[in-house]
């Protein structure tokens, strides 16, 4: 359990609490993911780079040890894996954790709204994660073309398509909703409602024109 004082924009060597947080969050995870951990394992991470990003100002990047030749995997397809929640040592204070891999390897992480808090390291909720790939030259977007008619792809943004792991089951994002719940369709067609808190997935009677000709 440990905290850290955040600073404008600084590199500093990478925290043991950082890598415990994010080890035990992957262990809570489907094997799939063992690849990261023996990163840790590696150590691979030697330094950490805050404040450097213009998109997300909780984003911490990594630098890396010349090891990172074993597991990098050019041209692989990256992603991040989100919806992740962290508690403070107190419990009072939820935190969303998002973990970010680019080429196989850990790029970094951010912990929304974390400052001047101390992080339980084994506090992570991983029930409902979700693994957001990249957009890859609108992949997701042409395969959700084989599942709806060309009526409701003419309702839908490209930019909006994205693939995401629930449970084991793959769907494509379609439309944000409020407080974090979105639309989806399910591989084989289904039409989805999933909500964050609590999560459930929630299958649509109705079309998908129809719902977003509302």
């Amino acid at each position: 359990m440990f905290g850290i004082f955040k600073k404008k924009k600084f590199k500093r060597p990478v925290q043991d609490w950082e890598l415990m947080l994010m080890y035990k969050t992957l262990e809570k995870l489907p094997n799939e993911f063992k690849p990261l951990k023996e990163q840790i394992e590696s150590g691979l991470f030697t330094s950490s780079l805050v404040g450097y990003s213009t998109s997300d100002p909780d984003y911490v990047a990594f630098s890396f040890s010349d090891q990172i030749r074993d597991f990098e995997r050019k041209r692989e397809r990256g992603y991040k894996i989100t919806n992740i929640k962290v508690r403070d040592v107190s419990g009072n204070k939820i935190f969303m954790y998002t973990i970010y891999v680019s080429d196989a390897v850990i790029a970094g992480y951010a912990i929304q709204g974390f400052d001047k808090h101390v992080i339980d390291i084994i506090s992570a909720d991983t029930d409902t994660f979700i693994r957001k790939f990249y957009d890859n030259n609108n992949a997701d977007y042409e395969n959700l073309k084989k599942l709806i008619s060309e009526e409701a792809l003419k309702l839908i943004k490209p930019e909006n398509v994205y693939e995401v792991n629930l449970k084991g089951r793959v769907f494509y994002h379609i439309e944000d909703l409020e407080d974090g719940d979105f639309i989806g369709i399910e591989s084989h067609g289904q039409i989805c409602k999933i909500t964050h808190d609590p999560f459930e997935i929630i299958p649509l009677d109705q079309s998908l024109t129809a719902f977003l000709s509302k």
